[in-house]
């Protein structure tokens, strides 16, 4: 089965907020990514997190891309996804956790699309298994120990990660990550295909070069070198960095490849969707 892969979407960067959304108009954008150079499309669109910041035009967009080039779409939510501006506090009550799941009730109401929220989905008998994830403590406690403290971090992650100010309900820079986890443990051996937002490698090889040195990135990765160990995947698939990130470890090949903002976006643009064959 041939697998594309993206993530970091960011359709709202791409496209204008509105209500109706016209076939013409995704196509315009995406035919050069998926179709150009006749590229084959996968039969599976895997969306590693961050489609966008709002619910309704995620949807619409997702239906217009599934419709025109795939199959199915197997996704998870990024911590963009969580976000929420003024006018969506009062709509989702002030709490992040209510947005995310109507997206997944929107996602999964459609034929062929999936939000992997900790479980397993088998389409032509691949095993695709996924939870958004989040970061935590293991690259500052490795290569930074002696600034590895809760109180400490906590602030760090205040002062230089947007997450703090616009994920409503989520206190502390490890709050998601300690409900994320949980949802890992219960599908990792079950799985053909793992997907998360965040990279399960928190070792500085593992990450991109100009950030291997920043202390920073502890809040773009995790300790999860036992689930690639033991479990049964082939492939990690995980977002959150814009950089193009690949890379082998216990047998599993792990893959980082965005879309990223408009202002990362280098031409040619087909070679931003990867395929893999599972």
């Amino acid at each position: 089965m041939k697998v594309d892969i993206l993530s970091d979407v960011h359709f709202d960067s791409y496209f204008p907020i509105k209500r109706k959304y016209e076939k013409e108009e995704v196509k315009k954008f995406f035919d050069p990514f998926f179709l150009q150079n006749n590229r084959k499309v996968g039969e599976v669109l895997i969306l590693a997190g961050d489609i966008g910041h709002w619910n309704d035009q995620n949807i619409a967009i997702l239906k217009i891309i599934k419709d025109e080039y795939y199959k199915y779409i197997v996704c998870v939510l990024g911590n963009h996804d969580y976000y929420l501006n003024r006018i969506q506090q009062d709509d989702y009550d002030e709490n992040s956790y209510e947005r995310v799941k109507e997206m997944r009730k929107l996602i999964n109401a459609e034929d062929g699309m999936y939000c992997l929220d900790g479980n397993v989905i088998e389409i032509n008998g691949v095993h695709f298994g996924g939870c958004d994830s989040s970061y935590s403590n293991a690259y500052i406690k490795k290569y930074f120990p002696k600034a590895d403290h809760p109180k400490s971090n906590n602030e760090m992650w205040k002062r230089t990660m947007q997450d703090s100010s616009m994920m409503f309900g989520i206190n502390q820079y490890n709050q998601l990550y300690k409900e994320e986890i949980q949802k890992i443990e219960r599908i990792y051996q079950d799985c053909d295909v793992m997907i998360t937002h965040v990279n399960p490698s928190y070792l500085k090889e593992h990450i991109s070069p100009k950030f291997q040195n920043n202390i920073t990135s502890t809040f773009f990765c995790f300790d999860g070198h036992r689930f690639l160990e033991g479990g049964t995947m082939k492939y990690w698939i995980f977002g959150h960095t814009h950089d193009n990130i690949e890379y082998e470890y216990q047998g599993v090949q792990c893959i980082c490849n965005p879309l990223g903002y408009p202002s990362e976006l280098v031409p040619p643009a087909f070679e931003r969707v990867k395929s893999v064959e599972v």
